[in-house]
């Protein structure tokens, strides 16, 4: 007997292939549900912040732009920042330091991420995305910021300085002082820093030392060497073994200290000119100067003596003296320096005596009682009158001058009267200028003493004559006085009288 196989022995086959296009076709479905509902969520995120996005903390998922803009805004406004300079506190607005909070960019920023369907979907299942808001610092405006909160009187240093006392002489050094300054850049990295978060902060900003260019140390060593120079001995020696010391104060008195160009150190300057007048002061101890004699000639040929003349002495290397002077205070080297000398020899200088005015309406016609016993012997003689207020020039007993309106001693200095005669004579001389006067008038003219400090001179700053008011002396007229002192000789006897 045959087998005849069995034909249903095809069905498991056909079951499978079923099952197949059912798996693929619900896998289709799935599919398709799956790609729709992405599709719908991804929808609700076009042009606003993917999911998990936040700002400084807040969510803004879901957001539009304006809506975002409006959130860092909010937190934007009143974000203030506290500035801790040196231990003082400050608390100002953000921007007032430089500090801004770019919103337009911080928004663009949240929203920068695309919203296709698998950056939708991805942005959901990564979880939170923090945007960083965007913030730019002006550094000139914090510079400028950082700079003002350094005290004005702190701001620059103050360099050192050396100062010379009027009277003493002596140099002295004010200290120096130094500035304060800031680098910025810390400060500005700060507020980049802590500007994000979108609330109140602190930043510290330190003080830098600014130091001055001549500090008190070059002031000191500066005067350190000014005594090397002043250590050393200095004698100039005149004649007769007359010497000189150039003492401390005369040769501080010469010496400037000032700042070189540069402003980095100090100078100890040598002022040559007051050198050589200080030798020349010393010089003028010594020298002398001649004095020409005069010979008084009268119409008749005779000759009187007025002055004898006196030869003068001249130092003739005070250049040198200087010079060496100069050179030894600025070396710190010793100086032994001997003066030269000349003598002047004077001259004997005629002069011709002319017949002086003489008012005759007011001379007296004979020989006054007052008259002196020379005047009985044809000599001169000048005749005061404190009553009248003249003064009248006389050889024997007549008038050769005058009578001249004077000015003589007012109340408590009074013109002494008496006779006396012609002790002293000086073509210029100062009157007063010693503190036993309290007065002083400089260069007077024709001036000749015939008691005491009592003299006959010229007095060219009054206007008018006649009156009492002088210190005691008699104050004539400078042509009045000139014809006088060119007539009258050492030995002319004055008579002054009321």
């Amino acid at each position: 007997m045959s087998t005849t196989p069995v034909t249903h022995a095809r069905a498991p086959k056909k079951r499978g292939r079923t099952l197949f296009f059912v798996l693929a076709a619900i896998a289709v479905v799935i599919a398709l549900v799956a790609t729709g509902g992405s599709f719908a969520y991804a929808k609700q995120f076009e042009g606003k912040a993917l999911p998990g996005t936040t700002i400084a903390g807040v969510d803004v998922a879901g957001k539009t732009a304006e809506q975002i803009r409006a959130i860092v805004q909010k937190k934007t406004t009143g974000v203030t920042v506290t500035v801790d300079a040196n231990g003082e506190r400050t608390t100002v607005p953000l921007e007032e330091i430089g500090g801004h909070i770019d919103v337009d960019k911080t928004v663009e920023k949240a929203l920068s991420r695309e919203s296709s369907i698998p950056s939708v979907v991805s942005a959901a299942l990564s979880g939170k995305h923090d945007v960083t808001p965007v913030v730019t610092v002006d550094e000139e405006k914090a510079r400028a910021y950082a700079e003002s909160l350094v005290p004005e009187n702190e701001v620059e240093p103050v360099d050192a300085e050396i100062v010379q006392d009027d009277d003493t002489k002596e140099f002295s050094v004010v200290e120096s002082k130094a500035g304060k300054g800031v680098d910025p850049s810390e400060f500005v990295a700060s507020v980049k820093k802590n500007a994000p978060e979108l609330k109140d902060f602190t930043v510290t900003q330190k003080f830098t030392s600014i130091e001055p260019q001549l500090d008190t140390a070059k002031a000191n060593e500066t005067i350190e060497t000014l005594e090397g120079m002043l250590k050393s001995s200095m004698v100039v020696t005149g004649p007769e073994d007359k010497t000189f010391e150039v003492k401390r104060k005369d040769r501080l008195g010469f010496v400037s200290i000032t700042p070189n160009d540069k402003g980095d150190k100090f100078e100890i300057n040598i002022d040559q000119e007051k050198v050589d007048t200080y030798v020349g002061k010393i010089a003028g101890k010594v020298a002398t100067t001649k004095k020409d004699g005069i010979v008084e000639v009268a119409e008749d040929g005779s000759r009187t003596e007025v002055s004898p003349g006196k030869d003068g002495v001249k130092v003739t290397n005070q250049k040198d003296i200087t010079e060496k002077l100069t050179h030894a205070l600025s070396s710190g080297e010793n100086l032994d320096v001997a003066m030269t000398t000349e003598v002047e020899k004077a001259e004997v200088k005629e002069k011709k005596v002319e017949k002086a005015p003489v008012d005759p309406e007011k001379v007296p016609s004979e020989l006054p009682s007052y008259a002196p016993a020379e005047a009985h012997n044809g000599e001169k003689w000048i005749d005061i009158n404190l009553a009248n207020k003249t003064v009248t020039a006389y050889v024997g007993d007549k008038a050769v001058f005058g009578p001249v309106s004077i000015v003589d001693g007012g109340k408590g200095t009074e013109t002494p009267t008496g006779e006396y005669e012609i002790w002293y004579r000086t073509e210029v001389q100062d009157m007063g200028c010693t503190p036993r006067y309290d007065y002083c008038t400089k260069g007077v003219k024709y001036n000749q003493f015939f008691h005491k400090g009592y003299a006959l001179h010229s007095a060219p700053w009054r206007s008018s004559f006649g009156y009492s008011g002088s210190h005691g002396c008699v104050n004539m007229r400078v042509k009045d006085a000139k014809w006088l002192f060119e007539w009258a000789s050492l030995g002319t006897k004055v008579v002054s009288h009321r």
